[in-house]
């Protein structure tokens, strides 16, 4: 997910460079390396630069008429209605492929949640989270896509959520100044 405004950071946050690379590549090098197929989701502003980037076709930019991050979970699932998202923002480069591995192995052994992703001492960490086809499906047909209001949080509150404790902390660090 690189779709966001960074207006913490003042600048494109998956532009910045790590490692000869930028954010965005860095972190679908980490998606591959646990062997997933990545999608990068992004603001339609955001389309030029990107395609410099990365592959045209692995480009989503936000096509839902609400605001925030939603906006891309739920344009990507549009364009893949069928299959369940991993959702992993560009920011978090600090994240573990044992973290990674963990939430693909937790989605795997235990069917029948909507959404699973990690807990911390407050609250879910959303922006490392896999987001079911179904429950996204029942989201939107429950909402009529009215979700101006609606955060990441309310929609794990309100799902069937396996909530996984943090073993790995530096993977969640958060990354708002360069």
């Amino acid at each position: 997910m690189c779709g966001g405004q960074s207006r913490r950071m003042g600048t494109d946050k998956g532009l910045i460079p790590i490692q000869n690379i930028c954010w965005a590549a860095y972190m679908a090098n980490k998606l591959a390396d646990v062997n997933l197929p990545v999608v990068v989701s992004i603001n339609s502003s955001q389309s030029e630069k990107y395609q410099s980037v990365f592959n045209t076709d692995m480009l989503v930019a936000d096509s839902q008429n609400i605001a925030g991050p939603l906006n891309g979970l739920l344009s990507v699932h549009q364009k893949y209605p069928d299959d369940d998202l991993l959702l992993l923002a560009c920011d978090m480069i600090g994240m573990e492929r044992d973290t990674l591995n963990h939430l693909v192995e937790a989605y795997r052994s235990n069917t029948g949640f909507d959404y699973y992703v990690y807990q911390n001492e407050q609250f879910a960490e959303p922006f490392c989270g896999i987001y079911t086809a179904k429950a996204l499906n029942t989201l939107i047909k429950e909402s009529n896509l009215i979700l101006s209001g609606l955060s990441f949080q309310k929609v794990l509150n309100s799902g069937n959520t396996l909530r996984m404790p943090i073993t790995h902390p530096e993977s969640f660090v958060n990354q708002n100044k360069v």
